[in-house]
C-alpha cells in the first residue's frame, strides 16, 4: 500500500509591505489572482479619469507590487531577495504611503462609500497580474537589482517612476487618464 505523501502549508507574512515568509504556493496564487483579475476589471470601470498624480500613484503603487510578487515568486524558486525588497520599501516608505493616500482619495472620489473596496481590487488586481510570470535565476537578479535602485531613489518619485517605466507599460487605469486640452491662446 502506498504511503499518502505529506503535504505541509506554506505561509505569507506581508507587513506594511515588507516581506516575511516560510514559502508560497505559486500555483494556487496564480490561479486565484487570474479570477480576482477576472473579476476586478468590470466593477472598476467606474473610477473616473485619473490625472498626472493619480496616474504617477498608481504607477508607483504598480512598481511596489511588480517587487513585491517577483520577490515571493524568487523566494518560492529558492532564490532569496527579500533583502533588497525590504530595504526598497523601508526607504521609500513615506513615498509609498503618499501613492496609496491618492489611489484611496481617487476611488472614495469615484466609488463612495465602496471606495476601500474599489482600492483593495485594484491594488490586488497589480499584484495578481505578475503571479504567473517566469521565475529565473536571471529575472531574480534583475528583481534584486531594481528593488536596490528603487532603494537608492530614497523616496523621489521622479526616479521610482523611471524605474517603473524601465520594468514595464503602465498599468491600466480604471476610467482611463483625464484629457488633455490646451486653451487657445489670446
Amino acid at each position: 500500500m502506498r504511503k499518502p505523501r505529506s503535504r505541509t502549508r506554506k505561509r505569507v507574512r506581508v507587513d506594511d509591505g515588507v516581506i516575511g515568509m516560510t514559502g508560497l504556493g505559486t500555483k494556487l496564487a496564480a490561479g486565484i489572482g487570474l479570477v480576482a483579475i477576472a473579476m476586478a476589471q468590470p466593477a472598476l470601470a467606474d473610477a473616473g479619469c485619473w490625472n498626472s498624480e493619480q496616474a504617477a500613484a498608481a504607477r508607483v503603487r504598480d512598481l511596489q507590487s511588480r517587487l513585491m510578487v517577483a520577490t515571493l515568486r524568487c523566494k518560492a524558486f529558492g532564490i532569496d531577495v527579500l533583502a533588497p525588497y525590504n530595504s526598497f520599501v523601508t526607504v521609500n516608505r513615506e513615498t509609498l504611503q503618499a501613492a496609496n493616500g491618492v489611489l484611496k482619495a481617487q476611488f472614495a472620489a469615484g466609488f463612495g462609500s465602496e471606495g476601500e473596496s474599489a482600492y483593495d481590487r485594484f491594488t490586488t488586481s497589480l499584484a495578481n497580474q505578475y503571479g504567473a510570470d517566469a521565475t529565473t535565476d536571471q529575472i531574480c537578479a534583475e528583481t534584486a537589482d531594481a528593488a536596490l535602485e528603487a532603494a537608492e531613489a530614497g523616496g523621489d518619485v521622479t526616479r521610482l517612476l523611471a524605474i517603473a517605466e524601465r520594468l514595464g507599460a503602465a498599468p491600466e487605469l480604471p476610467g482611463g487618464a483625464c484629457p488633455i486640452r490646451f486653451s487657445a491662446a489670446r
